[in-house]
């Protein structure tokens, strides 16, 4: 199984690794060995080895503070300081390091706290500055991916309009044409 990465910025397409939320809740981090096959989909590092059930739940904690605030964000609620501290203290810690191989080459290397710290500080970037105000929720049932919406009218509906976009423009055009057929 592949990860989708459709939400235009890492750390939206880090709290989707949970699909369905709140219908058909579908875990996509379930073993330690998807996180880590994540991170390299991901690129936020080249191969990342050695993740353990611990560190598994360290990704699950944070997945769900960045689902939060995010969440949050696109709704104007209130953040949950205890949210926002889980991501700061995330993020104090040193992120993937690129390493430049050669010319049009580069290598991400660290551990699972690197790539947390990584995530984090994306998180923080967009949780903190002004593209925060660009997130929102998937109007796709029963999709729960937040996305950053960077269309020109500010009138994005779907995470991806290949999948969730695809299935709702399906549904109108077969309602819209049964109703021609009853007419």
């Amino acid at each position: 199984m592949s990860f989708t990465f459709v939400s235009d910025h890492l750390a939206l397409d880090f709290a989707a690794t949970v699909a369905w939320r709140t219908t058909q809740h579908k875990e996509l981090l379930a073993e330690p060995e998807d996180f880590a096959r994540w991170a390299a989909e991901a690129r936020v590092v080249d191969c990342l080895e050695a993740v353990s059930q611990a560190d598994l739940s360290q990704a699950h904690m944070l997945r769900e503070a960045i689902y939060r605030l995010s969440l949050a964000a696109s709704e104007g609620e209130p953040a949950d300081p205890r949210d926002i501290a889980r991501i700061r203290q995330a993020a104090a810690r040193p992120p993937v390091r690129p390493v430049l191989q050669a010319l049009g080459q580069v290598e991400r290397r660290g551990g699972v706290q690197e790539v947390l710290a990584t995530v984090a500080a994306t998180a923080s970037e967009l949780l903190g500055g002004p593209d925060r105000l660009l997130i929102r929720h998937c109007a796709g049932e029963p999709c729960t991916r937040l996305f950053i919406d960077r269309s020109r009218a500010g009138t994005r509906r779907w995470c991806s309009k290949r999948s969730c976009g695809s299935r709702i423009n399906a549904a109108a055009y077969r309602r819209r044409t049964r109703e021609d057929e009853q007419a």
